[in-house]
């Protein structure tokens, strides 16, 4: 009687011990801060923890008994079957990525671990999950993705604007050269007029290329947003009377250090989007605003904190849709019909503000309307003032050394420089520039230097050009400048920078200003 006695105490004991660890087991798996689901042997729910409650919104009453299937996407179930072979073998798992219903419908992606639990006398009892959150880790790869995706697209669109600005300065520099010796009376000059405008029509193709690709900031000057938006929103609104524009700009606005007509660009481009947006016309709002953005401020993409100018513009049209929305900064995306645009606009948009350093948000909503809002880092520089422009075309008489690796561009360029009245060495790259200078150093008064070049680039033959004359005057010319090249050779010192194609005028203007700045 007191062995039985004291056996029955042993196995009450052996109960209360095992009873008490499973509680301490289950007070572990509710702290657990994934969500973790107890299955028994046949798949069926048997328990889950807090955390998957909050994470998944069902409580275990409501999925008590069920199959896994219940939450599991149809397009989900093969990995769910891998998962169940695994674990009717007996065999443990971890890091099989799926996604699975929300109780409000919505998909979360979750990383799945699992093993087979036993019971007391080691015979298979069911199977643990742990269903790891990783919607943001998925978030992170694809936004990693399209920045892969757009720096790819990118370098082969700045590629593509470089060449084809060279063949466009060709034909521009000849148009040019014919148009000083044919007069209106003459049968050819409209058709030269329409060669001139099918020109500045692929320019601004190639200058939405170059703004997607982020090619670089090449007039760069502490700049009053108000007066940009002021004037482009004047011009628009007079052209598309049947938009109603409303400023509202702050007063005291913070300067912004920008390339004036890249900026203009991207307001044109969202103008036009707008418009589109509301084909019965309707209302934009255009808004600036000086804003502080601090280290909390959440973002998707990382931002400096620090001061910037806010430019808000809300339409009254048609809005997006989330997925259009998430792809409206791509290149070559459009909603429009193929002979409405190329689906440049808002990719060179986003490559141009990007470039600046700035970005941009997006608010949308289907029959309600859009908001876009650009946000530019401030300047510590005053706004500089606009000089007066000259119409004409300016003359000279000085030495130009032409440097240049295109046969095109060199025999063009080299006619137009003539024309204007200079002389002209040619140099077809950098390290024949360099001797060549060496030779006439007295005689070159002013360089004329291609960027993009084999042999040396123009940075660096810009740097050795420097060594043999600390006082060299020289011009930048270049169809694409390579992330930001220009302006990094501009900050060395360099004079100055015109971009390609370029006209006579401009031409003229560009070779006067660096030869007569004192």
């Amino acid at each position: 009687m007191l062995s039985y006695t004291k056996n029955v105490s042993e196995n009450k004991q052996v109960e209360s011990a095992l009873e008490q660890r499973d509680e301490k087991y289950r007070t572990i798996i509710e702290t657990i801060p994934d969500p973790v689901v107890l299955f028994d042997i046949e798949c069926k729910v048997e328990y889950f923890n807090p955390a998957f409650t909050s994470v998944f919104g069902w409580t275990l009453n409501e999925c008590f008994g069920k199959s896994m299937n219940f939450f599991v996407p149809e397009d989900a179930w093969p990995e769910i079957k891998t998962m169940s072979d695994k674990l009717l073998a007996g065999k443990s798992f971890s890091g099989i990525e799926t996604h699975c219903y929300t109780k409000e419908g919505s998909i979360i992606h979750v990383s799945i671990s699992g093993a087979v639990y036993r019971d007391r006398e080691g015979n298979p009892r069911g199977s643990a999950l742990d269903l790891r959150d990783i919607s943001e880790q998925k978030k992170l790869e694809r936004q990693f993705q399209q920045i892969q995706k757009m720096e790819a697209i990118s370098t082969l669109a700045g590629g593509i604007a470089h060449d084809f600005n060279n063949l466009l300065m060709g034909i521009q520099g000849r148009t040019a050269l014919m148009y000083l010796q044919t007069g209106p009376d003459h049968p050819h000059f409209e058709h030269l007029k329409g060669i001139e405008d099918c020109i500045k029509s692929s320019v601004k193709l190639t200058k939405q290329l170059l703004g997607f690709a982020r090619g670089g900031k090449y007039e760069v000057k502490p700049t009053d947003m108000n007066e940009i938006i002021d004037k482009s929103a004047d011009r628009f609104g007079r052209i598309k009377k049947e938009v109603t524009i409303h400023l509202k700009s702050q007063t005291d606005i913070w300067p912004v250090e920008v390339d004036q007509k890249q900026i203009e660009q991207v307001l044109l481009n969202l103008y036009v989007n707008a418009h589109q947006a509301m084909p019965g016309g309707g209302d934009l709002y255009i808004q600036t605003k000086n804003v502080v953005i601090d280290e909390n401020f959440k973002r998707p993409y990382q931002v400096e904190p620090g001061q910037y100018v806010q430019i808000s513009l809300t339409d009254t049209g048609v809005g997006m849709d989330k997925a259009t929305q998430e792809r409206i900064f791509d290149p070559f995306f459009t909603t429009k019909r193929m002979d409405r645009g190329a689906g440049l606009g808002l990719a060179s948009v986003y490559g141009i503000i990007k470039n600046h350093g700035g970005f941009i948000d997006v608010y949308s909503e289907k029959d309600i309307g859009t908001t876009l809002k650009i946000h530019l880092p401030v300047s510590e520089k005053e706004p500089v003032k606009e000089k007066k422009v000259y119409e004409k075309v300016l003359r000279g008489s000085e030495t130009i050394l032409f440097v240049d690796d295109e046969d095109i561009i060199v025999k063009v360029g080299k006619d137009m420089i003539e024309s204007l009245g200079y002389e002209v060495l040619i140099a077809e790259n950098g390290k024949e520039a360099l001797e060549i200078y060496e030779k006439n150093m007295e005689k070159i008064d002013i360089v004329l230097l291609d960027i993009i070049m084999p042999v040396m680039d123009g940075g660096e033959t810009y740097d050795k050009l420097k060594t043999i004359n600390p006082d060299i005057k020289v011009l930048l010319s270049s169809g694409y400048g390579i992330k930001g090249q220009a302006t990094e050779i501009l900050d060395r010192g360099c004079n100055g920078f015109i971009q390609k194609p370029f006209d006579m005028k401009t031409l003229s203007k560009k070779i006067r200003s660096v030869l007569d700045k004192e």
